[in-house]
């Protein structure tokens, strides 16, 4: 510990994320009133508190602490700069000033005593938390004496497996072994010597949103400067907001200032992203991560999206070689599979248009019906599926009326006119199947059905209608160049056509449609009944690489955080 020092920065200030502490370093959480034994106090260990307190000052110190926004601590009472945690409240209880060791009033006005104090502190003298001299016994006294007349809302500053540790040598007695039931009364407990204890706690951080866009910063993520440059440091690539490192993206978030987001925002409409800096303040303060561990929570969702969508580049790569190579396994044209390939990719930047000009369009009429969400990412997906299905079903029919000796012209009218009709159906029930997300009160439901429904469109009007066509013109145009009508190569099945003939009239014979019958109905009722008990469940990191910050982040909290319950007071006026 005396030999540590913060992690270095790189870039010019930026936090270096593969230096910090990673996530999974934190201390697995124990069980409900049971506390941690090590080390002493956990969480309220008085070297662990002095290092929050010393994250708290980087906040401050930090380009967002001057959009900081007051918070009222609900324990002692004092009003912070909008940085709020524990060390505050021992500092708040230990100066002697809060509500805890001050007279009060009832609801009823009726004057009432001090629910503890901080006068008498035999053995010990009644220090404050920033006093040179105070150690870990002050701590466990201050703890116990606010956790016993806070109403519990001290305890609820610590994580569920919050519990007073028994400790022969310790000069502070507690409740141990026992729990709170729902009346706030201790149940099966005993008293004995110990310390109050807990693995985690909140650093919270209140910001003034007004504030925030004054400075320059856009809350929205689309309504922000998209970071997209790529550069070179003396760490390696530089791609938008990460860096590359060891084969992997890890965050490299831009440094934003006030003067740089004001100027952006004047000259470019849209000022900085206030995720990127939520980042870059996380970097700093796990920069400073010695004795604790620091984890910015519920904030950057789409900056680690697009973390995961950038480091997918590679497996996008070979899922486009996988495509290409089965294409020419059915195609077996080079020609053809430029031409699916080229139409794809038309298809989908005509999707990309059509939303823009619906969202343009809409926008212009005051309505706000497109709202991009991480449901978009399946968009492409969904275009190259149906792409490639109805570029397959053209070129084929395509390829046999070519082979039974009709001309180019020919064969792409009977393709349009036959197989073309088939897709424009389906294609058009499609658009009515995702369209009908319209009447869902999610917006992001709203949006995905019409941007499905214009990849759909995209898809149905480039690989449906124009592949045919293309194909068409390109055969004739061979023909006149080389004078001669060309020949198609045998089509290639990937299952053998007598396979598939067999297989046909083998299924329609009346003994094998019962069998067939009896088999779909078996799986049917079983499959039926299991549907019926399916239920849904959403839950932000079931979208999100389980090993990432965010989602250990969240997981952290409906572990060690998500039974609490929260105080309330309700204030009823009128006649009685």
């Amino acid at each position: 510990m005396s030999t540590w020092q913060p992690a270095s920065t790189v870039d010019g200030g930026t936090p270096d994320y593969t230096s910090i502490p990673p996530a999974d370093q934190i201390i697995e959480a124990g069980e409900p009133w049971v506390g941690i034994s090590e080390p002493n106090g956990g969480i309220l260990n008085l070297t662990i508190l002095k290092e929050i307190d010393q994250k708290a000052k980087l906040v401050e110190e930090h380009p967002l602490g001057q959009s900081l926004k007051p918070l009222v601590n609900e324990v002692t009472g004092h009003q912070t700069t909008g940085v709020m945690s524990l060390a505050d409240i021992f500092r708040g209880f230990m100066n002697n000033t809060s509500i805890l060791t001050q007279p009060g009033l009832s609801p009823l006005g009726v004057p009432t005593p001090a629910p503890t104090n901080w006068t008498d502190c035999f053995p010990l003298d009644c220090l404050s938390f920033d006093d040179v001299n105070v150690t870990q016994a002050h701590i466990d006294m201050a703890a116990a004496r606010m956790a016993e007349g806070s109403n519990n809302d001290f305890l609820r500053w610590i994580s569920l497996d919050r519990g007073f540790v028994s400790d022969i040598t310790s000069i502070q007695q507690g409740p141990i072994g026992g729990s709170l039931d729902s009346e706030g009364n201790w149940q099966n407990e005993y008293t004995g010597y110990g310390r109050w204890s807990g693995s985690a706690s909140w650093l919270l951080v209140q910001l003034d949103r007004a504030s925030l866009e004054e400075s320059g910063w856009e809350i929205v993520w689309k309504d922000a400067k998209q970071e997209k440059s790529i550069r070179t440091s003396d760490e390696g690539l530089v791609i938008g907001g990460y860096r590359l490192a060891n084969n992997e993206l890890v965050l490299h978030p831009p440094q934003y200032s006030e003067e740089y987001c004001l100027e952006l925002k004047k000259e470019e409409g849209a000022g900085c992203s206030v995720e990127w800096t939520y980042m870059d303040l996380e970097g700093h303060l796990r920069s400073h991560d010695r004795a604790s561990l620091t984890l910015l929570v519920g904030q950057g969702v789409n900056v680690e999206v697009n973390r995961e969508l950038q480091s997918s580049t590679g497996l996008i790569a070979l899922m486009g070689l996988i495509i290409l190579g089965l294409l020419y396994v059915s195609l077996r044209r080079v020609s053809d599979v430029a031409i699916v390939v080229v139409a794809l990719g038309g298809a989908l930047l005509w999707m990309q248009g059509f939303i823009g000009h619906i969202s343009n369009l809409t926008g212009f009429f005051g309505w706000d019906i497109i709202a991009r969400s991480q449901f978009s990412n399946l968009l492409p997906i969904l275009v190259l599926a149906l792409g490639i299905d109805d570029s397959l079903h053209a070129l084929h029919r395509y390829k046999e009326e070519r082979k039974l000796g009709k001309s180019a012209s020919v064969s792409g009218t009977i393709t349009l006119t036959r197989v073309g009709r088939a897709i424009m159906l389906t294609s058009i029930t499609t658009m009515a199947a995702f369209s009908a997300n319209l009447f869902s009160d999610i917006a992001a439901l709203r949006s995905f059905g019409i941007e499905a429904a214009m990849g759909i469109l995209a898809a149905f009007l480039l690989t449906g209608l124009w592949v045919p066509l293309l194909r068409m013109s390109f055969d004739e145009w061979l023909e006149h160049r080389k004078g001669k009508s060309i020949e198609e190569r045998q089509i290639t099945h990937l299952v053998p056509e007598k396979w598939l003939r067999g297989l046909t009239i083998q299924s329609g014979r009346f003994k094998n449609s019962v069998v067939i019958a009896i088999l779909a109905l078996l799986l049917t009722v079983p499959a039926s009944i299991a549907m019926s008990n399916l239920e849904g469940d959403f839950a932000v990191e079931d979208f999100l690489d389980e090993s990432s910050d965010f989602a250990q982040g969240v997981n952290i909290v409906n572990e060690r955080f998500s039974d609490e319950g929260e105080p309330a007071m309700l204030l009823i006026e009128g006649d009685v």
